[in-house]
């Protein structure tokens, strides 16, 4: 497949994903650029390391700025917190070569990438409506916000 085919079959998908859909996939791809930082450390393939590290706290970013200043307050300062403090383990690993400092921030990811796949499958499931009750199942719609 060429890369234009590639880059607009990319594209077409991330506009069609719903949001969760969209954020989880956002924490796979963080997830992935840790496995990627760790193994080219390893092997000391600096630019993939680097570009890793770039995506990474890039993803990191982004879901900072979704959630920022987001309803409930609380919510949203814990996890633009939380995601601060993953982009400083990154850069930390990266510039002192400490690797083991990015074990903590795969599994923080891994966790958060648990919990929404669990919530997208929970807001897809069509609502359960009680034996005899007559209301319009249409009209009762679950919803999955990414923004807090």
């Amino acid at each position: 497949m060429n890369q234009y085919a590639a880059a607009t079959y990319r594209q077409t998908m991330e506009s069609t994903l719903s949001p969760a859909d969209l954020l989880i996939r956002l924490y796979e791809g963080a997830i992935r650029c840790v496995d990627i930082i760790k193994e080219a450390a390893n092997s000391g393939d600096i630019p993939r390391r680097a570009d890793a590290v770039n995506r990474l706290t890039g993803i990191l970013s982004e879901l900072a700025s979704a959630v920022d200043g987001q309803e409930p307050k609380d919510l949203s300062d814990s996890l633009v917190s939380l995601y601060l403090f993953l982009i400083q383990e990154v850069t930390l690993a990266n510039v002192a070569g400490e690797v083991f400092r990015l074990d903590p921030v795969r599994e923080i990811m891994s966790e958060l990438l648990g919990g929404w796949r669990t919530a997208a499958q929970t807001a897809r499931k069509p609502p359960v409506v009680a034996p005899g009750k007559t209301d319009d199942v249409q009209t009762s719609r679950r919803s999955l916000s990414v923004r807090g």
